[in-house]
């Protein structure tokens, strides 16, 4: 077992990691797919290039090709994994790459967000220590995300992915009336941008009357939350709002989240 104490890039988990003698920061993304390393790393690494490329897709639709390379070694505290392939793609100076589910392949990883600290152990180790919510890991090539089921105001019961690379609630436009929202109410507060595939996104924030629940847990219940809506390919997106209420662990091999009590 290793225990690393974080920091935050706003909402976004950042910790260690050693690769060759260098030590870079790197985010954890549950919603990432694939981890990734960004150009200027990867250049200095002695990375094996495979030759592939993964194209996975944003939750707007856009597709995002990155070529993939097999990195000898990364390090997070006593974690290490050998060989891991990563895309590479340009992150920018703010951090040096991402870590996705793959990363932790027949591990839990534990963030305390009161500790501020991640915890790697091997899943046999771990014992729940809250309800258990299963997950549907869809997989494809190096990628794997996790889905689970949410329960909308009106009881209709939808598909979200769990992200924590998400700070918001995100829900498609077309269930905003299952948690009564009219979009067009001079009350909801409405965005446009474009972002850097070109996309111009609209998007709408509003705080629902009732609450939302995790299907699998009913004590995981949000009453009144601020609800991101946007035109996106999924039902919707649970992101660090509604997981930082727990010490949550992430167990990407047996499917499964874990929502225990925080300590504060």
């Amino acid at each position: 077992m290793t225990t690393i104490a974080f920091d935050r890039v706003q909402h976004l988990v950042q910790v260690p990691v050693t690769i060759g003698s260098a030590t870079y920061r790197f985010l954890v993304d549950t919603g990432i797919g694939t981890t990734v390393v960004s150009s200027a790393v990867a250049d200095r690494l002695d990375a094996a290039t495979t030759g592939e490329t993964f194209t996975g897709r944003r939750m707007s639709g856009q597709a995002i090709e990155v070529p993939l390379v097999r990195v000898p070694r990364i390090a997070l505290g006593d974690y290490v994994v050998e060989g891991h392939i990563a895309g590479v793609a340009d992150l920018g100076d703010d951090f040096a790459g991402i870590l996705g589910p793959t990363f932790f392949e027949n591990h839990t990883v534990t963030t305390d967000p009161d500790a501020r600290t991640l915890t790697v152990q091997p899943r046999d180790y771990f014992l729940a220590d809250g309800p258990e919510i299963p997950l549907d890991v869809r997989r494809e090539s190096v990628s794997a995300d996790p889905f689970t089921q949410l329960v909308l105001p009106s009881g209709r019961e939808i598909t979200v992915e769990v992200d924590t690379g998400s700070d918001s609630l995100i829900l498609d436009t077309r269930f905003a009336a299952d948690c009564g929202i009219d979009l067009t109410d001079p009350d909801v507060t409405m965005r446009t941008g474009t972002d850097e595939t070109g996309y111009r996104w609209q998007r709408h924030w509003a705080t629902i009357a009732g609450s939302v629940h995790l299907a699998a847990a009913r004590q995981t219940a949000q009453a009144a939350p601020r609800i991101m809506f946007q035109d996106i390919i999924h039902d919707g997106l649970v992101g660090t709002g509604y997981l930082d209420r727990y010490r949550m662990t992430f167990d990407i091999t047996g499917a499964r989240l874990v929502l225990g009590a925080r300590t504060l």
